[in-house]
């Protein structure tokens, strides 16, 4: 039965033009969409770094704007060490211009941290030399400012700097040990908090500000490698909601060794310090936040005593408090950042003191980066979604708040990147009505520069592309106005009803409706008669402060009921086929359809859950607890949250797939699942993907991922 409904769903063909094949939606698109490829700023100028393509793509090019003069940088030739040709991988410049830090051998840690082997080249000199006694294995490698050095941590988890034109490597830190990290974290840091790099050049780089981390109070997660002849155990330290975290210093090193001196960070009771950045050369800034992350103090540092002082306060007691890293220094010692002091994203200033605070932007609508500060002419640029909740637009205002200009007038959400020098930005933004396009412009005053890339619609209508629509409804209590996305089939029908799926996400804080290009899988799923619905549920972002503190403390309880409001908007307006309701989606969208398929149980019939999260005390510490809490504290809203405390209303069929070396969300939740499923006589079908991580790729695994999900939801809806 499965096989000959696949079949026929392949046999289905569109009226006028042509339909999708399941190869096109997934393995290769057959629509060229606008791209200038990875470019990366050169330090200090109005120009990008990008690798030559075809017989040139060993080579990099400069790019100089607004002419788009582009001269040859690094010539591949030269790329050549000791008889071996060098593979790049990755690859920086110095901000002074004149060196190249050279990546090869890139092997991935975890999500973003890798190893790799290191060179660096000297454009002056035309010197290619090693990084260190031995450049291989080393991770979080950086160039100083100056050129002069580069810092990397070993395998031995201690910080090292090598200073380049004498050679010389010198060791930093010597506590480095399987649980004393160096200049770099562990996973929760890394995956939910700061990122992988522990470390921060000062401007003048003598010093180094670093972070240690203990993880020795934190428990072990076994991931096990079953691909050879015996199993391979691989050993996290990932704590989980309610359990110990790692502990951290902050500490303050010379590029040439010795002089270490600890940093004050006041009273400790299991607080994050998930940022810092040097405010000049004597002075470091960090940010201390509470384990609930509900307060944080902005605190600044004497490099030269360690001592510190607390600047800044915040607080949310009503729900948690972002860790967006949004602050800079002027150099008059004023600060700039993003707060929800109003209720609203917005940009505030402060004297450098704190003892002052007043709004530069303000209104019912959210800023989501500071992108640049021109403090010569006293304008911020910044992203903010102030036209559309749907979309991200780029503006510039003064200091004091006058004169707030669009820069992106172009309907659609947008992306850009600012030159170093800060006289350009390239601008790359689409609709759903509009594919990706992409601009430079000058930064006063948003003026189109040139087109750099156009993606060509008709070849989207050719297939018969369905465009999707933003629709508003009401919650079921008529306390709030949601708002949704709907994909109709190319050959819809009124006098039809259709079997629909949802897909979500819906994680406290974030967003899923945007005014962007959509998904060519969506587009297969249309074209093969399923309507595609996705909903922005209370509790997420971009529409202040309140809207999204209702998801606190029990992030399931708007979540399941807003999904309910969607799909009664569906059955309202004659699209859907109430018996034919499925859901689907990957890590907190696998959380969402798991929810979909057990809370909302009665009304689902069919869910393919990825990678899913089903009980958020299986989950890490830093992001669970910033929207639920303490599980010693909130055992009642953990139970609400877990999907397997509803499992007896679950009356459909779920289809879980799961990477059994997922370091992320475990392949434990798939099988706690399936073990109170099995239990409770539900159906329930799940794939391991061996070896495949949060992502599931590679050899095959993707390709046979979304196989296995369409005939799913073919044979059951």
């Amino acid at each position: 039965m499965l096989r000959r409904l696949f079949i026929l769903g392949i046999l289905v063909q569109p009226l006028w033009g042509v339909w999708l094949t399941y190869e096109e939606a997934v393995q290769k698109s057959p629509f060229k969409t606008a791209s200038i490829g990875r470019v990366r700023a050169v330090p200090g100028e109005d120009a990008f770094l990008f690798r030559g393509q075809g017989e040139n793509n060993r080579s990099w090019y400069k790019v100089s704007l607004p002419h788009m003069d582009t001269t040859r940088l690094l010539d591949g030739q030269v790329l050549h060490f000791q008889g071996k040709d060098l593979e790049v991988t990755g690859l920086s410049l110095s901000e002074s211009g004149d060196k190249v830090l050279i990546q090869t051998d890139r092997e991935k840690i975890w999500r973003y941290s890798h190893w790799g082997t290191y060179y660096v080249y000297d454009l002056k000199k035309k010197r290619l030399s090693a990084v260190g006694r031995d450049p291989r294995r080393l991770r979080n490698a950086k160039l100083s400012p100056n050129g002069q050095f580069v810092a990397y941590v070993r395998e031995d988890n201690n910080l090292y700097t090598f200073e380049i034109d004498k050679g010389r490597e010198r060791k930093l830190t010597n506590t480095g040990s399987e649980t004393i990290l160096n200049g770099h974290f562990g996973w929760l840091y890394e995956e939910e908090l700061t990122g992988y790099d522990a470390y921060r050049w000062s401007p003048d780089s003598r010093y180094i500000a670093f972070w240690q981390e203990d993880q020795s109070p934190v428990r072990e997660y076994a991931l096990i490698d079953e691909l050879g002849l015996y199993p391979v155990v691989q050993k996290i330290r990932y704590p989980k909601a309610g359990e110990t975290n790692p502990t951290v210093k902050i500490g303050i090193l010379r590029a040439k060794g010795g002089g270490r001196k600890w940093v004050d960070l006041g009273q400790l009771n299991d607080h994050y310090f998930p940022w810092m950045e040097w405010v000049n050369e004597d002075r470091l800034a960090f940010l201390k936040m509470d384990r609930k992350q509900k307060n944080w103090e902005l605190i600044i540092a004497e490099k030269e005593t360690g001592n510190s002082i607390t600047v800044l306060r915040e607080s949310d007691p009503d729900g948690w408090l972002e860790n967006h890293g949004q602050f800079r220094f002027l150099n008059d010692g004023r600060i700039v950042w993003v707060s929800e002091r109003s209720g609203y994203k917005h940009i505030h200033m402060a004297k450098h003191s704190g003892s002052r605070i007043w709004p530069v932007t303000s209104g019912e609508w959210e800023v989501t980066a500071i992108n640049h500060i021109d403090e010569d002419n006293e304008l911020i640029y910044f992203t903010a979604n102030k036209e559309s909740v749907f979309e991200s637009r780029f503006y510039a205002v003064r200091f004091d708040g006058t004169n707030l200009r669009l820069l992106t007038p172009e309907e659609g959400s947008h992306w850009v990147r600012i030159t170093a020098a800060g006289n350009y930005f390239i601008d790359t933004y689409s609709s759903m009505e509009s594919p990706r396009r992409i601009l430079l412009k000058d930064m006063p005053g948003g003026q189109v520069m040139k087109v750099l890339g156009k993606t060509d619609l008709k070849q989207f209508k050719e297939y018969e592309w369905s465009f999707p629509r933003i629709v508003h409804f009401p919650t079921k209590d008529g306390q709030e106005m949601l708002d949704g996305m709907v994909i109709l089939p190319p050959d819809y029908s009124p006098e039809k009803k259709y079997p629909v799926i949802m897909h979500g996400y819906g994680m406290p804080g974030t967003q899923i409706i945007w005014n962007r290009w959509g998904r060519t899988m969506h587009q297969y799923l249309a074209q093969n008669g399923f309507i595609v619905f996705a909903m922005d549920a209370r509790g997420m972002s971009g529409r202040g402060e309140e809207f999204k503190n209702l998801s606190y403390g029990d992030m399931a309880r708007y979540l399941a009921k807003d999904q309910l409001a969607g799909l009664q908007y569906l059955i309202d307006n004659g699209y859907a086929d109430p018996d034919r309701i499925g859901a689907w989606g990957w890590s907190g969208g696998g959380y969402f359809t798991c929810l979909m398929m057990t809370k909302n149980g009665p009304y689902f019939k069919a869910g393919v859950a990825i990678a899913p999260c089903t009980d958020y005390r299986l989950y890490d510490t830093a992001y669970t607890e910033r929207s639920m809490g303490l599980p010693q504290e909130n055992s009642a809203g953990y139970d609400s949250t877990s999907t397997i405390t509803w499992i007896d209303r679950m009356k459909g069929s779920l289809l879980l797939m799961h990477g059994t070396a997922d370091d992320n969300v475990h392949a434990q939740h798939t099988s706690h699942f399936v073990q109170a499923a099995l239990k409770a006589g539900k159906d329930v079908e799940w794939y391991q993907y061996p070896g495949r991580n949060h992502g599931i790729y590679g050899g095959g695994a993707r390709e046979h991922l979304y196989k296995k999900m369409f005939e799913f939801f073919q044979e059951k809806l």
